[in-house]
């Protein structure tokens, strides 16, 4: 969750300013940053001391134009927003190669606080029987490198595969449950792939009809 945003009428207060808690309609999972609109009905309002937690917030709400309170409820507009979350996968296409092996560099749509795990593969072709391996290379905040290698022969490849990437933990488990799901999705195993700098590598992969 990245944002929410609501709309509530304060209640009426014989005193000069209120201070008022609203809970999230669905929690954050980090704190967000709110700005919070009192629609003037005739009297002036300021919005000051904002508190934000990923539950809620808190906040106070003054009238400007008379010392007294108010009489009516105004309608409050309040938006929380939570710092851009960068997208755990990606894919792209890597062209041909007249080449056996193919250098191929990823950049990430926005930069992580830190270098991730990655997790790569390149999907073969039922049609060509064609199979491929990726190694990783380097991994930084901005992306990565890895090298495609034809598996099924020494030759390059004249069509243009995707090659796919996540972003995964450091569980042992959770890389061994990736694999086997993508075995039985795609029809094929995984030839290659990358958890931080060890590469493991299926040197029985093939493609099977």
């Amino acid at each position: 969750m990245t944002s929410e945003c609501g709309e509530q009428y304060l209640p009426k207060s014989k005193r000069n300013s209120l201070q008022m808690t609203l809970v999230y309609p669905i929690p954050f999972r980090v704190t967000p940053t709110v700005t919070v609109n009192v629609l003037e009905n005739g009297n002036r309002f300021q919005v000051e001391g904002i508190v934000s937690t990923p539950l809620a917030f808190r906040f106070t709400v003054a009238r400007t134009d008379s010392p007294d309170g108010w009489t009516e409820s105004p309608m409050m507009i309040w938006k929380a927003m939570g710092p851009k979350v960068p997208d755990p996968k990606g894919f792209q296409n890597i062209g041909n190669s007249d080449k056996n092996t193919l250098d191929v560099t990823v950049n990430f749509s926005e930069p992580r606080d830190e270098a991730p795990n990655i997790f790569a593969w390149v999907l073969g072709t039922f049609a060509n029987q064609i199979t491929y391996a990726v190694q990783m290379g380097s991994i930084n905040s901005g992306g990565f490198q890895c090298t495609v290698r034809r598996t099924d022969d020494t030759n390059g490849w004249n069509q243009n595969p995707t090659l796919f990437w996540t972003i995964i933990d450091k569980d042992s488990n959770h890389w061994i449950s990736i694999m086997e799901n993508l075995e039985i999705c795609s029809g094929n195993c995984v030839c290659g792939t990358l958890f931080s700098d060890t590469v493991l590598q299926r040197p029985d992969c093939s493609l099977q009809e």
